[in-house]
């Protein structure tokens, strides 16, 4: 007699074309990527990068992906500039920023949301500074049909509900916002998206959750 074993953990479906991902990521402007494990973002950034064709600003606050790629485990490639925001340099390479995508279609990537508010820790209302800064670049995008892209590093406070992870803020919302949350399974990162214009439409993709 044959007997047949279910097994209870079935390795996930993996999904191999990144395309579609970067469909729905370009359905609007603004893309919230939240997650509780670091390396999970720079997997995913990782993913991502290299199926965007348009030019691509990366401003990197923790300097976790910078350290990948200066260490050769991440390939730099041409088309990202890598940025390594200050207090200091900020005003100008803001001023750049916006000067760029204001004319050239580009993807804005701010990893991340918790290194920006680091960076002006000083100020005393830093969560409205921080707000406008990114408004700012999500109504400027607009005009070249960019494509924005933040980070977050959160915990859950309640039942589905999660605060930025050292300050207890709030997370970002905006108006048609595309939100994509990462979590890890065994070797697996799930990514589940929703977003703000198609209410009823979730989607979840899973990658392997490694580099390469």
């Amino acid at each position: 007699m044959t007997r047949l074993v279910l097994d209870k953990n079935p390795e996930p479906k993996l999904d191999e074309n990144i395309d579609d991902l970067k469909k729905t990521i370009e359905q609007n402007v603004a893309n919230s990527v939240t997650y509780s494990d670091p390396f999970l973002k720079t997997i995913f950034f990782t993913k991502i990068i290299p199926s965007l064709k348009n030019p691509i600003i990366y401003l990197d606050l923790d300097l976790l992906y910078s350290g990948y790629v200066t260490s050769g485990i991440i390939p730099s490639t041409p088309d990202v500039t890598l940025l390594q925001p200050t207090q200091e340099n900020w005003n100008e390479m803001f001023k750049n920023i916006l000067q760029q995508i204001s004319q050239v279609q580009t993807t804005i990537i701010i990893d991340s949301i918790n290194g920006f508010y680091n960076m002006f820790y000083e100020i005393n209302d830093v969560g409205r500074l921080v707000n406008s800064f990114i408004m700012l670049i999500i109504g400027v995008a607009k005009m070249s049909n960019s494509h924005f892209l933040f980070g977050s590093f959160v915990k859950r406070k309640e039942k589905e509900h999660f605060v930025l992870s050292d300050t207890g803020r709030q997370i970002i919302d905006a108006k048609q916002m595309t939100k994509i949350n990462l979590n890890k399974k065994n070797a697996f990162m799930e990514i589940s998206v929703s977003s703000k214009t198609k209410l009823n439409e979730k989607q979840t993709f899973v990658f392997k959750s490694e580099l390469f």
